[in-house]
């Protein structure tokens, strides 16, 4: 619920007449109500938000509790909301100062169906300082710390716990070009605790010694972006919108094409554990990112995971397996060359936002068309590989579908390996032990004649498969039985 006050915080104090640094009553009543208009006269007059001057700032409370008087209790009940309250200053540059803090302890329970889940959320304490800046609807900078996390459901489907030491996340924003931010944020949590039990009783426990997420995403154009938050929340109240109000959102969603430049986000686990009933899997550290060039054509939409130093309990590989673990396994790719801002721009020239499906399927399936440019859908590897103490691979290229044209596909890509010759070894050597380490030390034997040497030793195999399903190795082509 800490996002419902951040938003209208947000939208109170662009839409605020600029005010001078001294504290007053009528600027306390002209910021609640700036808060409430957006708010239907129900909410708005049940004392959800109220302002009042303090001694050095605005004291603005958010009470969550005036939400649930009208909720059936035997759907969903909770206990221990509290008012949140916050505290806002205006500066001499029109920028904002805000600070929270508080602490949370609330139980609750609702019904599904048949079912019910009890569920709990705790924070020992949270604090949250930081400037804010009215024209772009985002924090020049903000730091927020918390610690004590703990959430817990519970059903009778399956039972959650999890738990964070301490949290601190740290937010700000630059100007980039006219019209434009950067953001960036960054959160770190350690001691990370969860337990999940399924209907079975079987208990899965997860943990790790930190988890740190660091977002950027640049080239932000923030005016047209204000348009679409200002006209939704305008519009909250209606239950459907005009055909001037359609055109009115397709055109300040069309104006956010192609909303940023560069997306890029990364998710990292130091010394990761899982235990299970068969033991405990883990990984010295575990990374996964996300990145995006933008809602445009010709975009770009990456992905990646790298784990480092796996591990897994003993005796669930065998011995002569053992060496064959990878130290560090990666896998990136990315698919590219996406027409989205063609597939969005028609998706906004015949959407009906009244209707139950804004698109009917015929115009659906155009879409679809055109968002892959001849019907290819491409993925890039762009990050392949695995590494052991008997082998060093490493894969690049692409490969391209059609998705309605079942079975039509082309594939062109470079394999990399390094002390080949280490690896064959290994395998003849437990051979005995493994029959099919035998038959996959013969394929080796024969991709090595195909191989290329690189200047660093490495062998390279280039790779192609066409649409007719004919494979070249380096050039030549393979002749492969029917």
């Amino acid at each position: 619920m800490r996002l419902i006050p951040a938003l209208l915080l947000s939208t109170a104090l662009v839409t605020q007449p600029a005010l001078a640094a001294e504290i007053t009553h009528e600027g306390a009543r002209q910021l609640e109500q700036k808060f409430t208009s957006y708010l239907p006269d129900s909410v708005a007059k049940s004392g959800l938000i109220k302002v009042r001057p303090g001694t050095a700032d605005y004291e603005v409370t958010f009470d969550p509790t005036v939400l649930l008087k009208d909720v059936d209790p035997k759907t969903f009940s909770i206990s221990g909301l509290k008012p949140l309250l916050s505290l806002i200053r205006p500066l001499e540059d029109g920028s904002w100062n805000f600070s929270q803090s508080a602490d949370l302890d609330v139980k609750g329970q609702f019904t599904a169906g048949s079912d019910k889940t009890d569920f709990s959320y705790k924070i020992d304490g949270f604090r949250m300082d930081g400037v804010y800046d009215p024209e772009i609807l985002y924090p020049k900078s903000a730091e927020m710390t918390a610690n004590g996390i703990f959430m817990s459901s519970h059903s009778p489907l399956q039972s959650v716990e999890a738990h964070f030491g301490t949290m601190k996340s740290i937010l700000e924003s630059k100007r980039g070009n006219p019209g434009t931010i950067d953001l960036r944020s960054n959160t770190a949590m350690n001691a990370f605790t969860e337990t999940v039990v399924d209907p079975a009783k079987v208990r899965i426990d997860v943990s790790a010694d930190s988890v740190t997420a660091d977002v950027a995403m640049n080239g932000v154009a923030y005016k047209p972006l204000h348009d679409i938050i200002f006209f939704v929340l305008d519009k909250v109240k209606a239950d459907k919108l005009t055909p001037e109000d359609q055109t009115r959102l397709k055109e300040v969603l069309r104006a956010n094409l192609p909303m940023f430049d560069a997306l890029l986000e990364s998710i990292d686990v130091a010394n990761l554990k899982v235990a299970t009933p068969a033991g405990t899997f883990g990984a010295q550290t575990l990374r996964y990112t996300v990145n995006s060039n933008g809602l445009k054509d010709g975009a770009k939409a990456g992905f990646g995971i790298v784990i480092d130093r796996p591990s897994v309990p003993p005796g669930v590989v065998p011995d002569a397996f053992v060496a064959a673990l990878p130290e560090t396994v990666s896998f990136g790719a990315a698919f590219e060359n996406l027409n989205l801002a063609s597939g969005i721009g028609y998706f906004l020239d015949h959407a009906d936002f009244n209707a139950e499906k804004p698109l009917t399927d015929e115009q659906s399936t155009a879409a679809g068309r055109l968002f892959l440019p001849g019907g290819a859908l491409t993925l890039r590897y762009e990050d392949v590989s695995a590494r052991s103490s008997v082998y060093d691979i490493s894969l690049s290229g692409t490969t391209t579908v059609y998705p309605e044209q079942q079975g039509r596909q082309s594939t062109d890509v470079t394999i990399y390996a390094r002390d080949f010759d280490k690896t064959i070894s290994y395998l003849q050597q437990n051979a005995q032990t493994v029959p099919q380490f035998g038959q996959a030390a013969f394929v080796l034997l024969m991709m090595k004649g195909f191989a290329k040497i690189e200047a660093d030793g490495r062998q390279m195999w280039n790779l192609v498969v066409d649409e007719s399903g004919k494979m070249k190795i380096n050039g030549q082509e393979l002749a492969i039985p029917h």
